[in-house]
């Protein structure tokens, strides 16, 4: 694979992650984060609310960082290692989804369960592909 095929595929990579970013605050809604928070300790409620934020800084922040600045994550060393670090990343949040969540709530939402599985294994291909580019 050529580098410009793997900068076009971490550029798409972060119109993804953008789509990730937007998804949280549309799950937020969907999930009812305040309301089943409402009956927990204030410092749990805090600590989710502050891990959702950092969560979520961090999904912009490399989105940004592929759409702008693609090639630095194909650079030798530092570049590669942060690739390598997104690929296990988003290969385990596959494995989170396909292990840990509630099996009978992922067929009721079987559309929105292989879309994401379908994002965080594409994800996680591309930057593999970023790790290992020339």
């Amino acid at each position: 694979m050529n580098l410009f095929t793997i900068e076009t595929a971490l550029r798409i990579a972060g119109l993804m992650l953008t789509g990730l970013v937007l998804a949280n605050f549309v799950a937020a809604k969907r999930w009812d984060y305040s309301g089943n928070l409402t009956d927990t300790m204030t410092i749990i409620r805090q600590i989710f609310h502050v891990h959702c934020a950092y969560i979520i800084a961090i999904i912009a922040g490399l989105a940004l960082l592929c759409l702008g600045w693609p090639q630095l994550l194909m650079e030798k060393g530092m570049g590669q290692v942060v690739s390598a670090f997104f690929a296990v990343f988003w290969l385990s949040r596959v494995i989170v989804q396909l292990t840990y969540y509630d099996s009978e709530l992922r067929a009721q939402n079987r559309c929105w369960d292989v879309f994401f599985l379908a994002v965080f294994l594409t994800l996680a291909i591309i930057f593999a592909l970023a790790t290992l580019s020339p």
